[in-house]
């Protein structure tokens, strides 16, 4: 190892104070190069951990433990929120100001089943300190408690439209507006009621997003509250990555840490783990087209803070049910039960899943579903899982762990999710899912022993703890019960309280119009070009001659080789250009002469970390037809490489 950051601080040892911060252990990471650094900030009981390693593009990132107690969305609504203003900067949208001169690398906020997170990253330090500085301040002392509107806005509220006999009482709000959205999708809709029967008894079965039936339950005063109980340090977990100068970053989060309210309100919600529960299957209707009926089967899999638990079942349902080829998805399909069958583990969250999902369900197939699951998986415990597919999917988890591509995210900011996966339920635990070195030679080990085949046996065919949904599509949904109780409520209004509507909407567009103070906007802190630096130089290519030309990019990729072969397609005609597209889709899917189907996508994961092919087409000079290269790249990902966030992550506003 090479970095720095290797080995453990010999200033930073357990005990050691810096910057009104405590340091209670160290723990290095290997396959980061670097150590992790868990703190508390002692006047407030903050948690503080620090990734410190090579990375450049560092982050930081705030999260509060938000477990809902209901359906109203709050948490959803308070991201939203207290993003519209602080005290120090008190600007409506500071943040769609501040990146006018910001380099950031990523900014967001997200809301997950049971905490509400707040992360940015940067390249440029005194960026991420601008940054940083705005986003503590947003969380920490928002004006939404002298600005009773940015509720109604972000939340929800009443509307008047029309007039005499035409008018119409109506909701509105960008969260209420958001999961009426989110929730007309059949899937979210399926995995929502799931959660509610898998674990009714917990903050998981509540939808933290909302649900646009029961925001509009949410009052003023529970947001408020909802605020200054979660919202507190002493309920907060902060996290810098990266490259940092530590005594400058624990003093400068430090000094805002000590200039934040207490506002004296009460515990917060508890998180608590479900106990095993079969609730009777259950069949929900909803406004949505015949061909999205669908049927969920789930089942209870374990603690979702064991890494190695976590990780075997994400490979074990990429070899069962990764491809159309895998032995349990390709059983499963050839039932005919459905246009398509996938099946997935959810992790994340204190307690894992397994869901099995039939899309495009034929009438009346729940039953049959339930009992071709079980009773494939019953076969293959008896049989055995095919040995090879188990291998190739290790192949492909143990890849896409070293190649730490998160994509849409950068690295610091991936792996700050990661880290809440475990630090959430046990305040000693930050670091667990940042490595993964001793979890792979675990779950390689359960090939030999048969322990894959008791994982499966244990989490479906002796199952205490599963449910079953059945959604089935109608013509008339929530939308209509929705009007109805608008309607019903209109009737109740009097002249006085339909007129306070109509004027309360228009004080709030009128406050939503309304330019900020320049003295406002002065206050927000700006990247001066002095702050930038010197561009960063990258090696260039080097042409390397020989009967097949090719360029050789000198970078650091984790000691994984990349291998890209292209082919003149000038010789084909405009009418075969299409063609071209679909072949490049089916490379990799279709048998060969030598090998099936099967084989083929079982070699390819085995011996190959990715493999995609893809038609590029550039036609005009200056833009045109191009063919999706990004796309191809990211259709084959096998297990071991999460997407971050999970199926109520609310991104960006």
């Amino acid at each position: 190892m090479n970095s720095r950051f290797a080995q453990p601080d010999p200033t930073l040892t357990a005990g050691a104070k810096r910057q009104g911060f405590t340091v209670i252990s160290v723990q290095p990471i290997p396959e980061l190069e670097g150590c992790g650094y868990l703190m508390r900030h002692d006047a407030t009981g903050a948690r503080l951990a620090w990734v410190a390693c090579d990375d450049t593009n560092r982050s930081f990132a705030i999260s509060f433990k938000t477990p809902p107690a209901d359906d109203t969305g709050v948490f959803h609504i308070l991201e939203h929120s207290v993003l519209c203003g602080s005290e120090r900067f008190p600007v409506k949208e500071p943040f769609v100001n501040l990146i006018k001169t910001s380099m950031n690398t990523f900014l967001n906020a997200m809301t997950f089943p049971d905490k509400t997170m707040y992360p940015v990253a940067s390249t440029n330090v005194k960026d991420l300190e601008n940054l940083m500085d705005v986003y503590l301040d947003a969380v920490l002392r928002p004006n939404i408690y002298t600005r009773p509107r940015i509720f109604e806005q972000e939340g929800w509220h009443y509307e008047l439209e029309g007039e005499g006999t035409d008018e119409r009482l109506t909701y509105n709000g960008v969260v209420f507006n958001e999961m009426k959205g989110a929730l007309s999708d059949p899937d979210d809709m399926l995995i929502q009621r799931i959660n509610a029967q898998m674990f009714p008894s917990t903050a998981y079965g509540h939808e933290s997003g909302g649900n646009p039936r029961a925001i509009p339950t949410l009052t003023y005063e529970q947001f408020l509250d909802n605020h200054a109980r979660h919202y507190s340090l002493s309920n907060s977990y902060t996290i810098l990555y990266g490259d940092l100068d530590i005594d400058r970053e624990l003093a400068f989060v430090g000094k805002r840490f000590d200039k934040a309210p207490d506002r004296g309100a009460g515990a917060p919600n508890p998180l608590e783990r479900q106990e095993p529960v079969c609730p009777e299957p259950i069949q929900v209707t909803m406004a949505t087209a015949p061909e999205n009926a669908l049927v969920g089967l789930a089942f209870g899999a374990g603690d979702a803070t064991d890494r190695t638990r976590a990780l075997a079942m994400e490979i074990l349902f990429d070899a069962l049910m990764g491809s159309n080829e895998a032995p349990l998805k390709r059983a499963l399909l050839a039932r005919d039960m459905g246009s398509d069958v996938v099946g997935f583990s959810m992790d994340g969250q204190l307690q894992l899943m397994a869901l099995f999902e039939l899309k495009g369900a034929k009438p009346k197939m729940a039953d049959a579903f339930e009992e071709a699951v079980r009773s494939e998986c019953a076969r293959l415990v008896r049989e055995g899982i095919p040995r090879e597919s188990l291998e190739a999917s290790i192949a492909s988890a143990t890849f896409n762990l070293r190649e730490g591509d998160w994509g849409y995210y950068p690295t610091g900011i991936a792996l700050s999710i990661q880290a809440m996966s475990s630090w959430l339920y046990d305040d000693e635990r930050p670091f667990d899912f940042l490595g993964y070195e001793d979890a792979l030679a675990t779950v390689t080990a359960m090939v030999e022993d048969g322990g894959f085949e008791r994982l499966l046996a244990e989490v479906v065919c002796d199952s205490a703890h599963n449910a079953r949904v059945e959604l089935v599509p109608v013509r008339e949904g929530d939308a209509a019960d929705e009007a109805a109780e608008l309607a019903q409520r209109l009737e109740t209004m009097d002249d006085a309280e339909r007129t306070a509507v109509r004027e309360e909407v228009a004080a709030l567009r009128e406050e939503q119009e309304r330019a900020d103070d320049p003295a406002d906007l002065a206050r927000l802190p700006r990247l001066a070009l002095s702050d930038i630096g010197e561009m960063r130089e990258y090696p260039q290519p080097e042409l390397v001659e020989g009967a097949l030309p090719c360029y050789h990019h000198d970078l650091e990729t984790h000691r994984i080789a990349y291998v890209y072969h292209y082919f003149d397609m000038s010789c084909l005609d405009w009418e075969d250009l299409p063609y071209a597209t679909v072949l490049a889709k089916v490379l990799g899917k279709l048998g060969t002469a030598s090998h099936t189907a099967t084989e083929l996508d079982t070699y390819l994961e085995r011996n190959l970390g990715s493999f995609a092919s893809f038609a590029e087409m550039h036609i005009f000079p200056y833009g045109g037809l191009r063919r999706g290269r990004e796309h191809a790249l990211r259709e084959r990902r096998g297990g071991g490489q999460r997407h971050p966030g999970g199926p109520d992550h609310h991104g960006p506003q």
